[in-house]
């Protein structure tokens, strides 16, 4: 398939047909111990079951103690086990879930994490990342990477000093001071800390000859040798995850670039969405038509499994089983 036909059919299948049929999908299947998981080798429809790293979702609770203030809207915490169970998600990560009480996780306190933010921009946010570490948040994340600042340093000793993953949104042009090409020599300076790369300028940077100053979401051919891809292959302690308009862009520019690019990296890249839609079949959900366009791929079963499950229940000790 040229790249052309990929684009096209993607964006029809995301549109038109494979993101309806999402809300026909049953309960996610239970993986059996040393199995394959079911739908691994289907090219069309989204049957993997999958563990999404990158969710943002409010409880129930702090929308109720929140009620008629600005920033306390969004989908219940019914919407978002309705939106699981369309896209056939078995379990997460909730970025900014810090100490909140969550009804979903109490039901199955294994398929489901907490990671420590500072959500407002204001006060001590590295106090509040503590707090929230303190009180079982198991990474921290997601956090702008702003650069040379004391709250940079402080939650990046906080993720060395209570051993949990650290989750950047890499975007210059948002950020001055945190310049993506320089970021090497961090994960240099704290080689036992797991980092977990996503968003604009992580992936833009695939393309050896990207530049933040030229728009955000670069299309076309990627020319190989860009420092997102040589980093994973140098570092070992640096990962990510596929979300976002970013992820999405990453997958469908340059399918024969994707396809090799995960491969090669199959044991770094996890599953993530950054999807915050309620029914996970609207045409504009970021994660449905990301499984479009991993589909497409057509990538092995070893390497589907490793991507939408393994590494993420081994990198959080999630039980999927």
């Amino acid at each position: 398939m040229s790249r052309r036909d990929f684009l096209t059919v993607a964006s029809l299948a995301a549109v038109a047909a494979t993101v309806p049929s999402l809300h026909a999908q049953d309960a996610a299947p239970a993986l059996k111990k040393g199995g394959r998981a079911p739908g691994a080798t289907n090219g069309g429809g989204p049957t993997h079951p999958l563990i999404d790293i990158h969710v943002h979702q409010g409880s129930d609770a702090m929308r109720a103690a929140g009620a008629g203030k600005k920033g306390f809207g969004g989908r219940t915490e019914a919407q978002f086990l309705a939106h699981q169970k369309a896209v056939n998600a078995i379990g997460g990560v909730i970025l900014g879930g810090n100490d909140y009480e969550y009804e979903f996780m109490k039901q199955e306190p294994g398929r489901y994490v907490r990671f420590a933010s500072a959500m407002a921009p204001a006060g001590d946010r590295a106090a509040a990342v503590e707090k929230s570490l303190k009180n079982g948040a198991r990474g921290i994340g997601e956090h702008r990477w702003e650069g040379d600042i004391p709250f940079s340093w402080s939650i990046l000793d906080m993720a060395r000093d209570y051993k949990v993953p650290i989750l950047f949104h890499f975007e210059q042009s948002a950020f001055p001071k945190g310049v993506y090409g320089d970021f090497y020599k961090v994960i240099e300076k704290y080689p036992t800390v797991t980092f977990i790369g996503h968003a604009i300028d992580w992936w833009g940077s695939i393309d050896k000859n990207y530049d933040p100053t030229k728009g955000n979401y670069p299309r076309g051919r990627v020319t190989p040798g860009g420092l997102t891809d040589l980093w994973l292959g140098r570092y070992p302690n640096l990962h990510c995850d596929l979300s976002a308009q970013s992820g999405n862009t990453a997958l469908m520019r340059d399918p024969d670039f994707a396809k090799d690019f995960v491969t090669r990296h199959q044991d770094k890249i996890m599953f993530g969405s950054d999807c915050t839609c309620s029914q996970g079949g609207m045409p504009t959900c970021w994660l449905a038509i990301k499984l479009v366009a991993l589909n497409f791929l057509q990538l092995s079963p070893e390497v589907q499994q490793k991507i939408y499950l393994t590494n993420a229940a081994k990198m959080f000790n999630l039980k999927i089983a």
